[in-house]
């Protein structure tokens, strides 16, 4: 590495941490930005801790913590924690209404859904860093249990005869994937309620082509509505729902969540180890029936119709990361990658770049996200294409470099788009990139 290079990479690190001390909220949590997302979300704090252990240890632990603090009594750990309110962003507590005393600590309010559980992998990871373990076996203990309970939600609350080895998506921001292109049918779908109280906030100045379309967020918002009407907590909602999907984002990071619990437990809990190798096992299987054999690519379904949902995107390589694919599907995995990146010299764009569906700056329809290349390097790593997973290093390294450290960026390299000092990209680039 040149001098220049070294130079300009120390910079970019400080900049990663000024932007997360900048976004850091009375020193227990991260917001994504400062205006667009100024609340504490539930996988970006697991992303985000990641980058906050690689120079203040218990200031990460405590990340996770204050997220707990929202979760539910069921388990259950929404994507969103309003620790604050704040007036930039909608929908906020008052959208969302959860009744009072739903969540463990009785003074916070949340979302009334949730996101992928990245939390269990964050925490392992955590753990394997700590050099005193001693020092904070109580906080790992706690934290341990409170996401195994997360895990007994998801496998009580979100699975139904007979398809007992998937959680259902009831939402698509439960994706973490709001926009993907594999909802537009089901999206369309949706019946829609009075939403005429509701006010965007997300659009700012010129970024309209950046986000998702009004008609979407109708959609978004009949569902809250619809699912607050029948109680978010309620034994009628699985069946109710009008959004049902076998996410490949939302099972694949709950399988990889078992699986590094797993290891976790072998310290923390070892008389848990039959539990987690059972979650293993029955989420592996269910996994495998979204391989399509048609398209050499795992699908999320339809889970009323059991029909996958097209066009391919970078959710299918998640299952690398979950290690549920066999060798011959990582290999057709591998194959895929490689057409996509003869399309454009930055990989991996959220949507299949030859599809018609695929558009360069809006959202999760195409552009990369670190948090995504990321998760789909480790798995192309896990399953021996160390190539692969370098070029995908290199690309978000580059991307950041030459741009920033923003939300999203085009894969053609031209921009970065979204939020301009976006936590998980600054975390990721002290903990993977730099």
């Amino acid at each position: 590495m040149s001098k220049e290079v070294s130079k300009q990479r120390n910079v970019l690190r400080d900049e990663a941490l000024y932007i997360l001390k900048t976004n850091s909220r009375d020193n227990r949590y991260t917001v994504p930005s400062d205006r667009l997302y100024p609340y504490q979300w539930n996988w970006d704090s697991g992303f985000i801790a990641l980058g906050i252990a690689t120079y203040d240890f218990d200031r990460a632990v405590a990340e996770l913590e204050s997220l707990m603090e929202g979760q539910w009594h069921n388990g259950m750990v929404p994507h969103i924690v309003f620790h604050e309110f704040e007036e930039h962003y909608a929908p906020g507590p008052l959208d969302w209404q959860v009744p009072t005393g739903t969540t463990t600590k009785a003074d916070v309010c949340t979302s009334g859904i949730t996101q992928p559980p990245i939390m269990g992998s964050v925490l392992w990871r955590l753990y394997e860093r700590c050099d005193n373990r001693d020092d904070y076996q109580h906080r790992f203990n706690q934290l341990y249990t409170q996401i195994k309970a997360y895990h007994d939600w998801f496998m009580g609350r979100r699975t139904s005869a007979p398809s007992h080895d998937l959680v259902k998506c009831l939402h698509p921001w439960e994706s973490g994937m709001d926009n993907l292109p594999n909802w537009d049918k089901l999206v369309d779908e949706v019946p829609r309620g009075d939403t005429s109280q509701f006010r965007r906030k997300d659009l700012k100045g010129d970024n309209a082509s950046q986000r998702p379309h009004d008609s979407d967020y109708q959609a978004y918002m009949s569902l809250v509505y619809h699912y607050r009407a029948i109680g978010y907590d309620s034994v009628d909602l699985l069946p109710q729902a009008h959004f049902k999907v076998y996410d490949l984002v939302l099972n694949s990071l709950l399988l990889r969540s078992a699986h590094d619990m797993a290891l976790l437990a072998q310290d923390i809990k070892p008389e848990h180890g039959v539990y987690w190798q059972g979650q293993i096992q029955t989420l592996t299987q269910g996994l495998q029936k979204l391989w399509s054999e048609e398209h050499h690519a795992f699908l999320s379904d339809n889970a009323v119709d059991s029909t996958p949902l097209l066009p391919i995107t970078c959710a299918s390589f998640l299952p690398l990361f979950a290690r549920a694919a066999n060798e011959s599907q990582a290999q057709q995995l591998a194959d895929l990658y490689r057409d996509w990146r003869d399309v454009y010299p930055y990989s991996v764009p959220t949507t299949d770049p030859r599809s018609s569906k695929f558009e360069m700056e809006r959202y999760w329809r195409g552009p990369i996200w670190i948090n995504t290349n990321w998760m789909i390097a480790e798995g192309f790593k896990a399953y021996g294409f160390d190539d692969i997973a370098e070029e995908i290093r290199n690309d978000s390294r580059a991307l950041i470099e030459q741009h920033g450290f923003y939300e999203y960026f085009t894969p053609n390299g031209a921009k970065g788009l979204g939020a301009s000092q976006f936590s998980w990209s600054a975390a990721l680039a002290l903990y993977w990139l730099f």
